[in-house]
């Protein structure tokens, strides 16, 4: 009887989705990389359908319909190589209008006729044709993260450090988001660089978002006695406006900075010093994003954030706010684009509840869950989802108090964000501070912890940053891997463990040559405010996690630049393991999502079966089936190629036993969208 009922049950809840079943397993990274070691091609992806993306196909069979075959639309064109003869004779014959071209990111943006999409995806110089979708922000720290008790700590003797504190000095972030109020005694003349890719012209935060993410990254601490101090306080920021006065942009937008980022600092000497180079950018940071519809293989922001990382800088990216449906239900599958990129760090947000103690706390209830469900489709016409495991970890980002930009949108709109008395005074507007909750106030702290880890040891590479950051986190327990990923931030271990990481390490250096300093291994613990707790002791790495003292004592190849941390794994039968040539066999990899009892990583109970994110179709957990056109990306949710980024929530209830239903409302904690 149970088992009919089952049956049953199933059966109507796949009347939700289109086609749950036809989901298969793939090879994943490290089958890729091994086909590449073997000189040969991995055979999933030369049998894909087409290269047009399915939000772009869908507007073009809808335009088709509607009899409006030759409405023009904005699309990127990724390049295998350079624009040549024949790419640029098509696109004059149909009166397309370059609208910008990176070099940097072999791609660019032009609007043309949809009806030429089909002959334009048949070049074999195009790679992939993208919709320039819209995309919107995605919405007591240095007591509760740790980071006061690393910033007097004295440095080793005789080393790099001396005996300087950690605040992230020429460790500089770039910011990609609605600008700056770059008045704001917040920043005290830090700010290195302010350059608009929005088209409006200014480099101010008239919408308000970019000033406060700016500020949990790197706030300095000469306002209101240093109560609002920022991780990384001495690293500059350098202002890349990428969403308009409504908290709009555009990927292409995006695209555009990053490819800046990239580029000559000087066009007169095109093979120079680079911006990233001249400005000294250690870390990027993106709480911004969109629905993850392509397979981050194919997606453009999700590509263009691994050109970043491959040239060294880290890369850190909002998980998103959509971790519940509109009647307050846990959802999974909602990571944001460039958060389901393998290479970013992708961040979600926990709850502190207001206390610098680390025992009561919990994660938010919007902040977006993996697995992350971008996909590609083969040429029988079969979705291949990523189904990676994210976020990475997470950090503090419930209604957190930061820089407030003279005059924004958000607090006029939302009187209630202010956290000054003197709301309604001009007096010193460049003092003011604001209220904000979401994935994009966790992500810039973590971009200040990374810029922190770097000043402790510059040498270190993204992938060993995310490493170190994963390894030490705090598994917070009663949530599965697939909410906090290793769990929470722990910047007093993870810069313990980044001081006695090597400085000479490099892609020539052998696998398992030693890692550190010492023999003596860190203890894998740490206190903060009074509270004691285990590091998680793993990392995340695509459908599971790895675990293992070699992961931070013996060198690993996918530690260099130019690999994915997931690299090194062979995938068959549901098994993964070391290959013994990017990453050691003794390495342990998990075969279930848990939900941890906050000790370990690898300690729990299990949630989800590894397999099933290997391609059964659906998840199963905490009682909701989950297939295609039900999870965020599908298309279910979020159509029409309208991409909504994480928004700014007023935050979760001052209980976690509260789950608030209504929109907007006081203590709710219900993103606000615009």
């Amino acid at each position: 009887m149970k088992r009919s009922l089952a049956t049953i049950w199933l059966l109507s809840l796949s009347l939700l989705t289109t086609t749950f079943a036809g989901l298969v397993a793939y090879p994943d990274a490290s089958a890729a990389s091994k086909a590449k070691r073997d000189g040969k091609k991995a055979s999933a992806r030369e049998a894909r359908s087409d290269k047009v993306s399915s939000d772009l196909r869908g507007r073009m069979r809808e335009a088709r319909r509607a009899g409006r075959a030759d409405k023009r639309v904005s699309v990127i064109l990724q390049l295998n190589g350079e624009s040549n003869e024949r790419l640029e004779a098509l696109l004059k014959r149909h009166g397309a209008r370059d609208k910008g071209r990176f070099k940097n990111l072999d791609s660019q943006v032009v609007e043309l006729p949809e009806s030429a999409l089909e002959e334009l995806a048949a070049l074999d110089e195009v790679g992939y044709v993208t919709a320039d979708r819209r995309l919107e922000v995605l919405g007591h720290i240095e007591m509760t993260t740790g980071a006061s008790a690393i910033r007097y700590q004295p440095g080793i003797v005789g080393t790099f450090l001396g005996s300087t504190t950690l605040k992230g000095k020429d460790m500089n972030i770039a910011v990609l988001d609605s600008g700056l109020y770059k008045d704001h005694h917040n920043f005290s003349m830090r700010v290195a660089a302010n350059i608009d890719f929005t088209g409006e012209g200014r480099t101010d935060d008239p919408y308000g978002h970019g000033t406060h993410v700016a500020s949990m990254a790197a706030s300095s601490d000469h306002v209101s006695y240093g109560a609002y101090t920022g991780i990384a306080p001495d690293a500059k920021i350098i202002n890349l406006r990428v969403l308009n006065s409504n908290g709009i942009g555009t990927m292409s937008g995006v695209l555009n900075a990053l490819n800046w980022i990239l580029a000559p600092a000087d066009s007169r000497y095109p093979n120079g010093e680079k911006n990233h180079q001249k400005y000294k950018i250690r870390v990027v940071n993106m709480s911004l994003g969109a629905p993850a519809i392509d397979s981050y293989r194919d997606d453009p922001l999700c590509k263009a954030a691994r050109r970043l990382v491959d040239a060294g800088i880290v890369v850190v990216a909002a998980a998103g706010n959509d971790g519940r449906d509109q009647n307050g239900n846990k959802r999974y599958g909602g990571i944001h684009s460039p958060g389901n990129e393998p290479s970013v760090i992708t961040v979600g947000a926990s709850n502190t509840y207001g206390t610098n103690a680390r025992n009561d706390d919990g994660i938010t209830t919007y902040s977006s869950r993996g697995p992350s469900r971008s996909y590609w489709t083969d040429a029988a016409g079969v979705k291949h989802y990523d189904n990676l495991v994210k976020p990475d970890l997470v950090a503090p980002g419930n209604k957190l108090v930061g820089g407030q930009a003279v005059a924004n949108a958000l607090v006029q709109e939302n009187p209630e964000l202010c956290a000054d008395s003197n709301n309604d005074s001009e007096t010193n507007s460049n003092h003011k501070h604001m209220y904000l909750s979401g994935t994009s106030m966790a992500t810039p702290i973590v971009s200040g912890a990374a810029a922190l880890l770097l000043q402790a040891n510059p040498t270190l590479t993204p992938n060993m940053v995310k490493m170190i950051l994963t390894y030490t986190a705090q598994p917070l327990a009663g949530f599965n891997t697939l909410e906090q990923g290793a769990g929470q931030l722990n910047l007093e271990g993870a810069v313990r463990l980044a001081r006695l990481v090597r400085t000479d390490l490099n892609n020539n250096t052998p696998l398992g040559a030693p890692m550190l300093t010492s023999s003596t291994l860190p203890t894998p613990e740490s206190t903060i405010s009074g509270h004691k707790f285990p590091w998680a002791r793993g990392s995340m790495m695509n459908q599971t996690y790895a675990t293992g003292t070699e992961l931070i004592t013996k060198y690993q190849k996918v530690y260099g630049l130019g690999f994915l941390m997931s690299d090194g794994f062979l995938m068959g039968d549901g098994f993964l393991m070391g290959d013994g040539v990017l990453i050691s066999n003794s390495i342990v990899l998990g075969d279930n999502i848990l939900t941890s009892n906050g000790v370990l990583i690898s300690n729990g109970t299990p949630f989800l079966g590894i397999n099933m994110l290997l391609g059964d179709g659906f998840l199963m957990g905490d009682g909701f089936l989950m297939g295609d056109g039900f999870l965020m990306g599908d298309g279910f949710l979020m159509g029409d190629g309208f991409l909504m980024g994480d928004a700014a929530p007023n935050g979760d209830p001052p209980r976690p036993v509260v789950r608030a239903q209504k929109v907007i409302t006081s203590g709710d904690d219900t993103p606000f969208m615009r």
